[in-house]
């Protein structure tokens, strides 16, 4: 899984959302910076925090990691 693509589809989400990084961030518990690294493909969320942000967002997990939505 490319985390460049993750990081892509993670901020469109949150952009969908009209959420800030600082507000996503808030919402999970994580810091500003950490989340700035997610949507730049520097790094990526353990299951229980990827977990988290697709809730959060309202998306499926598995639309995060691939892209592919279920019908």
């Amino acid at each position: 899984m490319q985390a460049k693509l993750f990081g892509k589809r993670l901020m469109r989400a949150r952009k969908n959302r009209q959420l800030t990084q600082v507000q996503l961030a808030e919402r999970i518990g994580a810091s500003t910076t950490t989340i700035s690294r997610y949507e730049n493909g520097l790094s990526f969320p353990s299951k229980r925090r990827l977990s988290e942000i697709a809730h959060f967002l309202g998306v499926k997990v598995d639309w995060l990691l691939t892209g592919f939505k279920e019908d």
